[in-house]
């Protein structure tokens, strides 16, 4: 007798794709895909609407190669940042630590973005 899976075809698919993203385990990717079942289709939406967006519209920045939505980011659109110090990083997450930090307040190059 063949098996049949319990699970529909398009659970298991977002449940897979939940679990490709980094710190997301099978476990937490079923959560989140129940959680999906579970809310309302205008959420749902919301979340497939964020996501299509974020891919549309951010991009590296072409000078320092943050995350920007326009050709350059808001750091290097900021004139009144120290141009003189440029703290190499990464990735674009180790900027935004540096950013909470406060202490630095002159402009980036992300490794990871070039």
């Amino acid at each position: 007798m063949p098996s049949v899976s319990l699970i529909p075809e398009p659970v298991e698919r977002l449940a897979a794709e939940f679990a490709r993203l980094p710190g997301i385990g099978p476990k937490t990717a079923q959560r989140l895909t129940f959680f999906c079942l579970r809310s309302d289709a205008g959420q749902v939406a919301r979340l497939a609407t964020a996501l299509a967006e974020l891919k549309a519209a951010v991009r590296p920045c072409s000078r320092c190669f943050f995350i920007a939505d326009d050709d350059l980011c808001a750091i290097c659109r900021n004139a009144s940042r120290d141009a003189s110090a440029i703290c190499v990083v990464e990735d674009p997450l180790d900027v935004i630590a540096v950013e909470r930090s406060g202490g630095f307040h002159g402009l980036y190059h992300v490794l990871g973005g070039a």
